[in-house]
């Protein structure tokens, strides 16, 4: 399913409006502007101001131009926010399916025939990964219902359960395709979760918690990157439409990263090794006594000690990094990133260039 009746037409990219005003919008529209003939739009809610500086305010200026849009995300509110748009990237809250499908059919209800799926992190398909990460089960939701809108312009019966079907009856009648998506996973956004602790390291007390034997590999990509994959999605539009793409920056370990810490800081590390099992133990213990955001984020950790998982083999075997046209990032450039980032967050001006 692509649009209503008699609605769009099978234009060149040109109008895109990216959803969000976190650092995965910033950083998707940094990469977008570099290009002139594309006309942005940042939608946020009303009572948000846009986020268009990845860090310390590089890069400010660049985003003079970019309009800003204001939504309450009703259903009406998103139709009009979203008409004459050629594409629509959703950097918001993945991990509501309701949310996210609601956005969909405002997509196709407003005409627009393309869609970038909220992602952008960890295999959401990998049904193990689900199993320990709930808001991965409800993306992969998501990537069903695109595939069904992609196809026949509604879900099919045995993908979604019954409660589902009020978005079915909502979406099926009056369209036609085509309608088109991607959905990108890149691995853990390395430098961004250095900065945070998230990955278990604090910056500023050089220590780190390593929930494995530090010898696992995982997926990882720069924040910066991020935003140069959509934009080679957005460039390559034909080639990867109605995929969902692995494109992760490098294959790094635990050790690696530790290893250019201490070299880069020219400091000694107190580094501290744990069972991936217990994280998953801390995880849940947290979440049960009602703290969802710290349980949540020591169990996405988790994916990236866990070999049992397989998280880290799409990456591998099935880049598009190539079909793309990116090179390989080094782990040693992402982690100075996260060095120089943690340096000077919340300054106005670092002097760097």
């Amino acid at each position: 399913m692509a649009q209503p009746h008699g609605v769009g037409s099978r234009s060149s990219i040109k109008n895109i409006l990216v959803i969000g005003n976190q650092i995965i919008s910033a950083t998707v529209l940094q990469a977008l502007s570099q290009k002139p003939a594309f006309a942005l739009t940042v939608l946020t809610y009303p009572s948000q101001a846009p986020l268009l500086s990845r860090a310390h305010n590089h890069d400010t200026p660049r985003f003079q131009n970019i309009a800003h849009r204001t939504s309450d995300f009703t259903a009406p509110s998103l139709r009009s926010a979203f008409a004459g748009q050629d594409l629509i990237i959703s950097t918001v809250n993945g991990g509501d399916y309701s949310l996210q499908t609601r956005i969909i059919n405002a997509v196709v209800a407003a005409g627009v025939t393309r869609f970038i799926a909220s992602e952008f992190g960890h295999d959401s398909l990998n049904e193990k990964v689900q199993e320990q990460l709930p808001p991965s089960e409800e993306r992969a939701r998501v990537i069903r219902y695109l595939r069904g809108m992609q196809n026949e312009g509604v879900v099919e019966e045995a993908a979604e359960p019954e409660e589902d079907m009020y978005i079915k009856r909502e979406a099926a009648p009056g369209f036609e395709n085509p309608f088109e998506w991607a959905g990108v996973a890149v691995g853990c956004i390395l430098d961004a979760k250095i900065i945070s602790g998230e990955l278990g390291v604090d910056m500023k007390w050089r220590s780190a918690t390593v929930h494995g034997k530090g010898t696992e590999q995982f997926a990882a990509t720069s924040l910066e990157r991020v935003g140069q994959v959509v934009a080679k999605v957005v460039e390559h539009w034909e080639q990867v439409k109605n995929r969902y793409l692995y494109a992760a920056g490098c294959i790094t370990t635990a050790n690696q990263v530790i290893e250019v810490l201490r070299k880069d800081t020219d400091q000694d590390w107190e580094v501290g090794y744990n069972d991936t099992a217990e994280c998953v133990d801390e995880a849940t213990k947290r979440m049960e006594k009602g703290f969802p955001d710290a349980g949540m984020f020591l169990m996405e950790r988790s994916i990236l000690y866990d070999e049992a998982l397989g998280a880290v083999e799409p990456f591998k075997m099935d880049s598009a990094n190539t079909l793309l046209g990116l090179e390989e990032e080094k782990p040693e450039a992402i982690i100075g990133a996260a060095i120089h980032g943690f340096a000077h967050q919340g300054a106005a001006e670092c002097g760097c260039s």
